[in-house]
């Protein structure tokens, strides 16, 4: 199996760290004149990865990746205690690997491979515990998954299946353009997440390695279709009730809290957005262009349903324990929207229409290693329903895992290793390999986490 690392750095934005609650001791924090500072944070997360697919001419054997999975510079400045901006940057991860198998490495023979891109980047407004404003490009606020931050996960990470259909890309299924407001009442037992935000815009470019779905597993390239005329944007709505002890933070989440507070958290949440994509559209394969047939528009709706349950218990350590629901869809657009791009993109494939949970279960020892470090093992379960995906209508996947956090310095310095077993309900082809289908495939990952 080898050796793998990860590090990574995590850290609570510097100037949100008045309004979060959350404190972190990374990141240097330059102040000028009587209320304004500039935070700077590096974060960084190296992985090494070990699949039973990805290698070999049928892509059927075992392979080895080592890579960054995030390398982050983080700015957030506050001219006073109201008003503030954030800019998070994100260097490419150099990783071919997604859930739907290994695309093609682009490193070796790519001079724009290590191109660094914006990730986060909004504007701050805070009114008052009860009215905080983010706008710009920010976090869509419909699950608690999403906003668990990305250096701070129970698992190695958060779960591959849990973001929303207008994209691909990290800017448009966990974050996306646009306004939210969100505060808390009831002594901060209550918080509340609205926002408005662009959701699906124009048209793009789509390419896969290999689609199972076409005759002779062909590569193709060509676009998504139109974007309606009477698309609307997209909104978000979101609350949450800490039962115990009021929750920790802003507006977002840490996946455990050390057993500092007693927590029972349930929340939900919901996304709209009218008129997103056409609903009847032909595909040529010959030609690769699509055709659409009238103006009959299919809907975006999610609903998600969530809880946390975290208790210390007196020199018996901190149990965790989190489940995750999410109900998506786009009015079953995928039956008649032939597109191979729609269906990958917008209308079905791994973050269109579908529905499942997750489950997760963890324990700190109540025995430190070290000065401070904290050993935390974990198992998960998440399991879901897919529209199509991949070529093949109602698909399911059932994923388990299982590791071990060890907490050196709380989330600033963290080593993972964890197991996980892929199954498909089934047989599917995966971008990579092309010598059959595949049932089923294990992973071992392995990081270690450092914040500056």
């Amino acid at each position: 199996m080898g050796r793998f690392k990860r590090i990574a750095l995590s850290v609570i934005l510097g100037s949100s760290l008045v309004f979060t609650g959350l404190s972190s001791s990374a990141g240097p924090i330059i102040r000028f004149g009587r209320q304004g500072l500039l935070k700077i944070d590096i974060k960084l997360q190296v992985r090494g990865d070990h699949t039973s697919f990805g290698s070999g001419t049928s892509g059927q054997n075992d392979r080895t990746d080592l890579h960054f999975q995030r390398a982050r510079v983080t700015l957030t400045g506050m001219i006073n205690r109201i008003w503030g901006v954030k800019f998070q940057t994100c260097g490419h991860m150099h990783t071919s690997y997604t859930p739907l198998g290994y695309m093609q490495q682009l490193a070796a023979t790519d001079q724009n491979d290590r191109d660094i891109r914006i990730i986060d980047a909004y504007i701050i407004g805070n009114f008052s515990r009860h009215l905080h404003m983010k706008l710009g490009l920010t976090k869509i606020p419909l699950t608690r998954e999403n906003l668990i931050d990305c250096f701070a996960p129970l698992e190695i990470d958060r779960s591959a299946y849990v973001y929303t259909p207008v994209g691909t890309s990290p800017e448009s299924i966990s974050r996306n353009y646009g306004v939210v407001f969100w505060g808390t009442f009831l002594r901060r037992h209550l918080k509340y997440w609205i926002g408005a935000f662009q959701g699906r815009e124009g048209q793009s470019p789509w390419s896969n390695s290999v689609d199972p779905s076409l005759p002779e597993n062909k590569i193709i390239h060509t676009k998504t279709s139109p974007q309606p005329a009477n698309t609307n944007l997209m909104y978000v709505a979101r609350l949450a009730y800490s039962f115990l002890d009021p929750e920790p933070g802003g507006s977002g989440y840490w996946g455990t809290y050390f057993g500092k507070r007693k927590l029972l958290v349930v929340g939900v949440g919901g996304l709209y957005q009218p008129n997103a994509v056409y609903k009847n559209v032909i595909w040529d394969p010959k030609t690769g262009l699509s055709k659409v047939l009238n103006s009959e528009t299919a809907d975006y709706k999610a609903f998600a349903a969530d809880l946390l349950f975290e208790y210390p218990f007196r020199d018996l350590g901190t149990i965790t324990t989190t489940f995750q629901y999410l109900w998506v869809d786009v009015d079953d657009a995928y039956k008649t929207d032939l597109n191979p791009a729609d269906q990958n993109v917008y209308v079905a494939g791994l973050n269109g229409q579908k529905h499942g949970w997750i489950g997760q279960l963890a324990y700190i020892l109540p025995v430190t290693v070290g000065r401070h470090g904290l050993i935390q093992p974990f198992v998960g379960y998440q399991h879901w329903n897919f529209a199509k995906l991949l070529g093949v209508e109602g698909q399911k996947i059932d994923d388990y895992s299982a590791g071990i956090n060890y907490y050196i310095m709380g989330q600033n310095v963290r080593i993972t290793v964890q197991f996980d077993r892929v199954e498909f309900d089934k047989d599917t082809h995966m971008m990579g390999v092309s010598g059959g289908k595949i049932s089923a495939y294990n992973m071992i990952r392995s990081q270690f986490q450092l914040v500056f």
